[in-house]
């Protein structure tokens, strides 16, 4: 018998060590003695108490301990058959490419000033744009989570076609299947919010989220067109959202400025209410250069703020994903809904692609909604991304975070290193960071009910 090749050792206190299971995502824990007493169990097949007896059962009984390789690797690919085939899980309904920031850190800032003929989705391509995913749920009548984004550049300044948008959507269904589950999600920079847009967004049901820094400082890397901080005018527009009622999540980027003021950071969103907050990583590009620990440190603010905010009810969605998948044992396949080819992005000219991060060259941009034959699951593109998963790509396969990283950004991995399938080293950090304190933090909750 020896440990699970997916075995990770951690040590936790003085002398409890955690044996983390990377493909099931199950953590025992047991002292340094057992730990020595099992691995005498290896070498000579033999176990004096009955205590280590019932452990090395357990952990037997759970896949922690196996006969041999065969053991796991037929684990793992019973793992592997429980991966569903591909479905649309979002779609990006990109409005316009045209926007009225110039955000110095924008990852698709060449699709926003770029000069492409069209930037501005119009009625026929929304009203395209809406068939082709009615076709594409009348495909997969299945239950999983279904999501259409309304996005830019800044979509506010289409509004009217994100109406149009929805109008066709209850328009159509009206003759033709369309679950019932599908939720609408805004994401905007705030600034073109007014007390109709509001109305309009509680009456048709969107969930809002406001790309906003917090603080001042921080906030300076998101300017208007002249150049100037748009701080004060955005936490308006949030107030504004405040007084008509009308809930939002904050989408905040980390910054070598935000970690620089991070002290200010907690107060100012406790302050502003938002239902949740996402932290967003910066994506590597040429013009925004990041400090050589930056991900190292901005993982652990993240963490530091979600340990906090937990605490009054209130989630960041990036460490949430990994709480979720820790605490169901269930795999965190895809950290973006493009991984795995499960994501349409509709250009405002009607092209279909995967990955918002190349609005700028249209890589990946393969099909038009005016085909009304397009299927994703046969198209060569979404064919390449299906298996872009850390439980199908061989680099991944001795990492503790197997099942449960999702893979990062298939884009940033492809921008570093030149392909998807490339490892995204950025989020490695990150997600080895976020599982060290999972493991910690069970076992501080278990070792604290217990006294």
């Amino acid at each position: 018998m020896q440990y699970s090749k997916y075995v990770h050792l951690f040590e936790v206190d003085d002398d409890i060590i955690a044996l983390y299971h990377s493909l099931l995502i199950r953590t025992v824990f047991i002292s340094s003695s057992e730990s020595e007493l099992i691995a005498n169990y290896f070498e000579s097949g033999i176990i004096n108490d009955a205590n280590t007896s019932e452990i090395v059962k357990y952990l037997y009984t759970n896949y922690f301990i196996v006969d041999n390789n065969e053991d796991d690797e037929s684990l793992y690919h019973k793992c592997v058959e429980m991966i569903s085939e591909p479905a649309i899980s979002n779609a990006y309904i990109v409005v316009t490419e045209n926007c009225n920031f110039n955000c110095k850190y924008c990852f698709i800032a060449n699709a926003v000033q770029g000069d492409k003929p069209i930037k501005v989705m119009s009625k026929e391509t929304a009203t395209k744009a809406v068939e082709l995913l009615q076709r594409t749920y009348e495909q997969q009548q299945h239950s999983y989570d279904k999501t259409i984004t309304f996005y830019g550049g800044e979509p506010l300044l289409n509004f009217d076609i994100i109406k149009h948008f929805i109008d066709e959507v209850n328009r159509i269904k009206q003759e033709k299947y369309w679950p019932s589950d599908v939720k609408y999600a805004l994401i905007t920079n705030g600034s073109l919010i007014t007390k109709d847009i509001l109305k309009s967004i509680k009456d048709y049901g969107i969930a809002l989220s406001i790309s906003y820094d917090v603080d001042k400082v921080s906030h300076s890397l998101r300017v208007d067109k002249s150049g100037k901080n748009s701080y004060d005018v955005v936490r308006q527009k949030i107030n504004l959202c405040r007084e008509e009622n009308v809930p939002f999540s904050l989408s905040i980027t980390i910054t070598d400025e935000l970690l620089k003021n991070k002290d200010v950071l907690l107060p100012e969103i406790i302050k502003m209410s938002p239902l949740t907050i996402a932290f967003n990583l910066l994506i590597p590009n040429k013009e925004t250069k990041q400090s050589d620990n930056y991900y190292e440190v901005a993982t652990d603010f993240m963490i530091e703020v979600f340990s906090k905010l937990r605490e009054i009810g209130l989630y960041e969605d990036r460490i949430m994903r990994k709480v979720h998948s820790f605490k169901e044992n269930k795999m965190h396949l895809y950290d973006c809904c493009a991984g795995g080819g499960n994501q349409y992005v509709i250009a405002p000219d009607g092209m279909i692609g995967i990955c918002h991060g190349y609005l700028n060259n249209r890589k990946y941009f393969s099909g038009n909604v005016n085909d009304k034959e397009f299927d994703f699951r046969k198209n060569s593109d979404y064919k390449y991304w299906k298996g872009r998963t850390p439980l199908l790509m061989q680099q991944c396969m001795e990492c503790e975070c197997l099942s449960i990283c999702g893979g990062g950004c298939p884009y940033a991995a492809d921008y570093m290193y030149g392909s998807i399938y490339e490892l995204d080293t950025r989020f490695c950090i990150h997600a080895k960071k976020v599982l060290k304190w999972l493991i910690n933090d069970l076992y501080q909750h278990i070792k604290y009910s217990h006294e």
